[in-house]
């Protein structure tokens, strides 16, 4: 088990690797389904098939391998339609309908709730409009403190509230815990992180890592939401925005997103 693994995240993998057993009990009680059908339910090879790939998802969503995620949105569909055959095979609930909606819901926001906890710092690194376009590029420096006392600097491509993702020429190692430091709009955060990933360059991505942040505190989580929340607004304005204004109001309409903390580099 990963340490630096969250919580959460160690929740989602228990439920999982606890499915063939807690899948058939939930489902026999929210479509009302006897107890002789849930038998035969259990002599279905599709089940031990569905409930294989979630056993595999427990473990690599505990583990933290890159395959996890990949295999974790392939089994959510297979259970979505797994609970649609209980539901109208085996169901005698009156409101099995509404127990199937209610539990692909569920199925939804777990897969976005664990989705938004690894994308930055594991896989799938969103390069921010400013990347590709230097106009309006925000330089985001960032200082990667090592346990040997060696500092790296590296600039940040992306960043959430569990991670980012540091272009940088040096190299770190997988696991290997560091201080992490930047500001952006005047928000500062210190945290301490962990190498969870490192990419060379590539087509879509610069090289890099990607850092899970750890043990963060009231402040920097507060800084950190503010500093997403901007970011998406800034992403935003430019999606929205920039066929339809000229320069000189669209850095207006940035630098009224971005005050009273921060600038803009241009």
């Amino acid at each position: 088990m990963k340490q630096y693994t969250s919580k959460f995240l160690k929740s989602i993998a228990v439920v999982y690797l606890a499915f063939p057993v807690l899948h058939i009990l939930l489902a026999g009680v929210l479509f009302d389904i006897p107890f002789n059908l849930c038998i035969g339910i259990l002599l279905s090879p599709f089940y031990y098939v569905v409930a294989s790939a979630a056993v595999a998802v427990g473990y690599g969503l505990w583990e933290m391998r890159r395959w996890a995620w990949y295999l974790f949105v392939i089994t959510n569909f297979l259970i979505g339609y797994e609970n649609a055959v209980m539901a109208n095979l085996y169901g005698e609930s009156h409101h099995k309908v509404l127990a199937f909606l209610g539990s692909v819901v569920v199925l939804i926001l777990v897969t976005y709730r664990v989705g938004r906890e690894i994308r930055v710092p594991y896989f799938f690194p969103k390069i921010r409009w400013w990347e590709s376009d230097p106009r309006y590029r925000l330089s985001v420096p960032v200082s990667l403190n090592r346990r040997i006392g060696e500092v790296i600097e590296g600039e940040i491509m992306d960043v959430s509230m569990s991670g980012c993702f540091v272009k940088l020429r040096g190299d770190l190692d997988i696991d290997e815990d560091v201080s992490v430091g930047f500001s952006v709009f005047g928000y500062l955060v210190n945290c301490h992180g962990t190498v969870v990933w490192r990419t060379q360059s590539t087509v879509t991505h610069p090289k890099g890592i990607g850092i899970k942040f750890r043990n963060l505190g009231r402040t920097e989580k507060r800084h950190l939401r503010a500093i997403n929340r901007r970011l998406r607004k800034i992403a935003a304005l430019y999606r929205r925005s920039r066929y339809l204004l000229n320069q000189e109001e669209f850095l207006k309409r940035l630098q009224e997103i971005e005050s009273p903390r921060g600038m803009i580099n241009k």
